[in-house]
């Protein structure tokens, strides 16, 4: 059975300095619980960055315990291998400056997000968060266009973690298709014997055709976002996979998604103005990405 994972919040955020207000907030956490969704990615985990950012760069503990969460979906947050790996301290060290043991938090899952050069260096983040008691995923960001034998080969290195519940790649470019998606779900599956998950994006107006492609290929854990808010181009829209598996799969509820889009969501992309255009088009056609 596949699974939703929302991150609105998260990708969302690079289009608003991850400042959304309460009233948003509240109304898009309420939405995802009525709709059933699986899982709900509220921002990232982070040091103190330079300039301006929301409290969802940062998602802390503190933070996240003011928020009105409803019982229904599984809370997470995700945080860049470069993050933990740029530190000087032992790896150990910066996880347990950035993360609570899960049983005195209210998100349980955390994803990692990763280039394919930092997979060498990954295996203990993975184990640390493991020992907190977390789910744990792992984004191979940029996966298209890589060669079958270094996919394979990553993923033969991910087997080795004893411990990652699920294993993500991410079309960065947005320049996959259907037949690309196939065949990285092909090299990684040569090693790979645990959850798949997919995080698309839209610069070429694929991003939902190719999470549908996935899941027809196995791959259990998709990713959206509400208008397809996120980074470049955004992402695959939730509202509009939901048009598409609620008629199949009894247990999502899709109504109360559209009413979220429709009220809070449509007028912010128009001031902010993600989704695809021809500059993302032309830069997806040339392996550039969006930033």
């Amino acid at each position: 059975m596949f699974k939703i994972l929302d991150c609105t919040l998260r990708d969302g955020g690079y289009y608003n300095q991850w400042d959304f207000s309460p009233e948003i907030v509240q109304a898009y956490i309420n939405a995802m619980a009525k709709a059933q969704i699986d899982y709900v990615e509220l921002g990232l985990r982070n040091f103190a960055q330079n300039g301006f950012h929301g409290a969802f760069a940062y998602t802390t503990e503190d933070f996240i315990n003011r928020l009105d969460l409803p019982q229904g979906p599984t809370y997470g947050v995700m945080v860049d291998a470069k993050t933990i790996l740029s530190s000087t301290l032992p790896i150990e060290v910066v996880i347990d400056s950035l993360f609570v043991d899960c049983k005195e938090s209210k998100i349980d899952l955390v994803r990692i997000a990763a280039h394919f050069h930092e997979v060498e260096h990954s295996g203990r983040i993975v184990k640390a968060l493991k020992e907190k008691g977390y789910l744990v995923g792992y984004n191979l960001m940029q996966a298209g266009g890589k060669s079958s034998v270094l996919i394979a080969e990553k993923a033969k290195l991910a087997q080795t973690w004893h411990g990652l519940d699920v294993l993500y790649f991410a079309d960065s470019l947005g320049n996959m298709d259907g037949d690309e998606v196939k065949r990285i779900v092909s090299a990684l599956r040569e090693h790979w014997s645990g959850d798949l998950g997919i995080h698309t994006h839209n610069n070429m107006a694929k991003a939902l055709d190719n999470c549908l492609v996935a899941r027809s290929v196995g791959v259990k854990w998709l990713d959206s976002t509400i208008t397809g808010m996120g980074r470049g181009a955004g992402n695959a829209q939730t509202e509009n996979l939901l048009a598409v598996v609620s008629q199949e799969n009894q247990k999502y509820v899709a109504t109360p998604v559209y009413e979220l889009a429709i009220r809070h969501f449509e007028a912010m992309q128009k001031e902010c103005g993600w989704g695809s255009n021809l500059l993302y088009f032309l830069g997806a056609q040339n392996n550039l990405h969006p930033t």
